[in-house]
């Protein structure tokens, strides 16, 4: 099973598991990038969500306009860039039940509780297999909803990710928070219009440097 594939089926783990940690949490190579940014790039959430809609688990390609190329260069990641298998996977969810939203025993999923939208976008640049997960939300932090997915990408203890929750709370935008040991960094990003938004790259065989400049690199794409 390849990196991005067990990434898929730990992130729909997350969705069914997350649960109290989510509510507990805090509060606070694409070519469809013409759909989703205006002339500053950043992402529109509800554009976005009307992107991802249709991509389900597999995509043919990423909605959003990253040069992974580009981005790879800066970060002294070496190789010829191609899409994953798939090269993109997505979801969204909306309840309008605030109450259920914080309530961590509700029948909601974690992408629900932030009226969320999220797509991974896979990539193998080289040998590395590279996964960047693009999260948004308009309740809360949208990546309180994908904690259990960032931890297990990361390999660290459960003990970590409150740290790390906190951090990317009160962070400001397109400084990076990196998990663990390194192969996972995450980062929050500027939005057009309301809501929030963060990605984080997760690639196990990229040193900690190689992967802190990436998710800046690809940040400051969306900005």
């Amino acid at each position: 099973m390849s990196h991005s594939q067990q990434t898929r089926r730990a992130r729909a783990l997350a969705v069914l598991a997350v649960g109290a940690l989510a509510g507990a949490g805090l509060s606070g190579c694409g070519s469809g990038a013409d759909e989703l940014v205006q002339s500053s790039k950043r992402v529109n959430i509800e554009r976005f969500r009307e992107a991802v809609k249709p991509i389900g688990d597999n995509g043919t390609r990423c909605p959003l306009p990253f040069d992974v190329a580009a981005a790879s260069a800066r970060a002294h990641i070496e190789g010829a860039v191609r899409p994953g298998e798939p090269a993109a996977s997505g979801a969204e969810g909306w309840s309008d039940d605030d109450a259920a939203a914080r309530d961590p025993y509700s029948n909601l999923t974690p992408i629900q509780r932030v009226n969320g939208v999220e797509v991974t976008c896979s990539y193998v640049v080289g040998t590395a297999e590279i996964d960047v997960d693009t999260w948004t939300s308009l309740r809360g932090h949208p990546l309180n909803a994908a904690l259990p997915l960032i931890q297990r990408n990361a390999g660290v203890a459960s003990s970590a990710v409150g740290p790390f929750a906190e951090k990317m709370a009160t962070i400001a935008p397109l400084r990076v928070v990196p998990v663990g040991d390194g192969q996972v960094a995450a980062i929050r990003l500027n939005v057009d219009g309301p809501g929030e938004a963060a990605l984080f790259v997760s690639a196990k065989t990229l040193t900690p440097t190689q992967v802190t400049d990436l998710t800046t690199a690809l940040a400051t794409q969306l900005d």
